[in-house]
């Protein structure tokens, strides 16, 4: 457990970075997503849809691009309702100023549809301001927007977030991609829009890497959950207990109802696709601060829970200037853990969820935590490695924060812990 003062000079720092981020955010417009497209966005949709257990929208970093390396593709699936948006609201008290610029600007690629795109200030309300353009053209087409074109007056001086959709209407499935997102001083096209429309047939040939399909990979020492595995084949009742930090709480899905956001966390997913798989699975999460936190709580969540399988979850924690003494106290914590459960004669998984490079200076826990499993010889899950699998800057699919999963993220993290019990 951290002291107060150690705590109140981590808030310091932290809050020290998310204004200097706010401040680049405003002089540099746009261009930081640029480097992980999917970071900071996030899914606003109706609750029906969230009961349904149902994203109408996903979004997903594509090579296909204008500038940098990759845009982000957002495809409207065919749900009922009305379709969500897809929210971009960076850490900070804005994305940018609307002064002195005259318009927003970004390039878009159609799905070749009749379909209507949408895109908005806010965070996707009836009473944001709205604009919309066509998806008809699949090449790369630049939309630039004068601040009346927009359905509704915009009345602050900052972009504290924005939101793209399609209009109810817009036949779904439906998709597109965006890039090149910024504000603009003059409405008139530049010179240089046939250079970027060029840059973009060169890309469109780049070749797409898929998502890895075999989880089995990610996963190490899989023999060692063999009683767990062998309660989860036969149908009978398994108690697994989840120790997870700040991630398996869901500090990152404030867009999700907390009536069900429950569900949509890798340990709900766990417990959901393990009951439809025919088990009686029964999972208890337990919040935790930190890896010292657990250890000194193991013992006693042990002897009530009785559990067949521990999940062990870290990702990382913000340090100052003794990170090497921080480092030391989680592997001893971790060290404190495998072995109580391998007292308890309790199966364990070390889940990995490693943060994202960041300016703060952080312990890497999920780090710490697969090199103390590989000591203790307990299974691994690690999600660093299958969210990186497509290479550096497509992590945004499944991140909202550098240190924190989106939905995407959570049902990927649930159906790889599902695969270390299911898959041979």
């Amino acid at each position: 457990m951290r002291h107060r003062n150690v705590t109140t000079v981590i808030f310091s720092v932290t809050m020290c970075a998310f204004f200097c981020a706010a401040t680049a955010a405003q002089e540099t417009n746009f261009g930081p997503w640029e480097d992980c497209p999917g970071l900071h966005f996030y899914l606003v949709q109706d609750a029906a849809l969230w009961n349904a257990d149902t994203l109408s929208v996903t979004r997903t970093p594509v090579r296909d691009h204008v500038r940098g390396d990759h845009a982000l593709e957002l495809v409207f699936r065919a749900t009922r309702g009305d379709p969500g948006v897809v929210v971009y609201r960076p850490p900070g008290f804005a994305v940018a100023r609307r002064q002195p610029y005259r318009a927003l600007s970004f390039w878009v690629k159609g799905d070749g549809s009749k379909g209507i795109g949408v895109i908005g200030i806010g965070e996707g309300q009836s009473t944001d301001p709205r604009a919309r353009f066509r998806l008809v053209s699949k090449d790369w087409e630049p939309v630039r927007l004068r601040w009346g074109e927009f359905d509704r007056a915009i009345s602050t001086p900052q972009i504290q977030s924005i939101f793209f959709g399609v209009t109810p209407e817009t036949k779904r499935p439906a998709s597109y991609v965006i890039d090149r997102i910024e504000l603009a001083r003059s409405i008139d096209p530049p010179l240089e829009d046939d250079e970027v429309r060029a840059s973009g047939r060169k890309a469109a040939k780049l070749r797409e890497v898929p998502q890895p399909k075999d989880l089995s990979t990610f996963v190490m020492r899989r023999d060692t959950l063999a009683t767990s595995r062998t309660l989860v084949k036969a149908k009978k009742p398994v108690r697994v207990l989840v120790m997870a930090d700040a991630v398996g709480q869901g500090a990152g899905l404030w867009n999700v109802p907390a009536g069900v956001r429950s569900r949509y966390l890798f340990w709900g997913v766990l417990e959901r696709e393990l009951k439809e798989k025919g088990s009686a699975a029964s999972v208890t999460p337990v919040f935790v601060e930190d890896p010292e936190d657990a250890a000194g709580r193991i013992d006693t969540m042990l002897r009530r829970q009785r559990p067949n399988l521990v999940i062990v979850q870290f990702s990382s924690s913000a340090i100052g200037a003794n990170w090497r003494s921080i480092r030391n106290r989680v592997r001893k914590a971790n060290q404190t853990i495998f072995a109580a459960c391998r007292r308890a004669k309790a199966d364990v998984i070390a889940l990995a969820i490693p943060p994202l490079p960041q300016p703060l200076k952080q312990v890497n826990e999920a780090e710490v935590l697969l090199e103390e499993a590989a000591r203790a010889g307990v299974a691994t899950a690690d999600f660093g490695r299958l969210a990186a699998a497509r290479g550096n800057g497509f992590e945004g699919e499944y991140y909202a924060t550098p240190d924190q999963l989106n939905v995407q993220g959570h049902l990927l993290v649930g159906k790889l812990l599902t695969s270390c019990l299911t898959e041979p």
